[in-house]
């Protein structure tokens, strides 16, 4: 019997089976199972590199988040603070908690904006970040959802600072806005490796 008619065989005794909605959709959840286990197996040596890699990066220090957005504002006068979760092996960024002057706002807190975007101008920002940099400059047109709230907020100027502030290790992100440029940015900018730095390590 050639393999086609073989495969027709199978088929007919699949369809022939299927006489309910019940078992069309364990048959359905059956080959999912398949499907998952087998990628899985296929690729376990990835998946556990992966693991291990990501558990050798730091966290940021959550217990000091208020502290750092406090510090921003209090010397910053800043419009908008807003902290990121950063896990650069998945590509993703997640607003862990927003501030404005008047406080916490949970409007977008657990939105994943992604790291790498269709947006140039992001883009660039985050080689800047995994350089250690602090890009700062004009925001006028919002480079992700999140990007709108700070618009929203009034912000025409912002800066971005890695957590922690050293090359090879982003796994946070802060990002401070304000209604105008400040009148100095490269004094903002210490400010900024601060903050980051307070959000590397824990309250003992």
């Amino acid at each position: 019997m050639s393999e086609e008619k073989t495969q027709l065989t199978v088929l007919d005794r699949v369809l022939s089976y299927v006489d309910s909605p019940f078992k069309l959709f364990a048959i359905i959840l059956m080959a999912v199972f398949t499907f998952v286990g087998y990628f899985i197996w296929q690729n376990q040596a990835f998946l556990i590199g992966a693991y291990k890699e990501q558990k050798k990066l730091p966290s940021i220090a959550e217990d000091r988040v208020e502290d750092a957005a406090a510090h921003l504002f209090k010397n910053t006068d800043a419009q908008v603070v807003a902290i990121f979760k950063v896990n650069p092996m998945f590509g993703n960024r997640v607003l862990y908690r927003a501030y404005t002057k008047e406080g916490r706002d949970k409007t977008h807190e657990g939105l994943d904006v992604g790291l790498f975007t269709a947006n140039v101008a992001n883009n660039r920002d985050v080689v800047a970040l995994m350089a250690s940099e602090v890009p700062c400059g004009p925001y006028k047109t919002a480079q992700s959802e999140i990007g709108l709230w700070y618009i929203e907020k009034g912000v025409t100027y912002g800066c971005r600072i890695s957590v922690p502030p050293e090359q090879g290790k982003f796994v946070g992100q802060i990002t401070v806005g304000w209604k105008e440029e400040p009148p100095d940015v490269d004094q903002y900018r210490v400010l900024l490796q601060i903050a980051a730095t307070m959000l590397s390590r824990s309250k003992q």
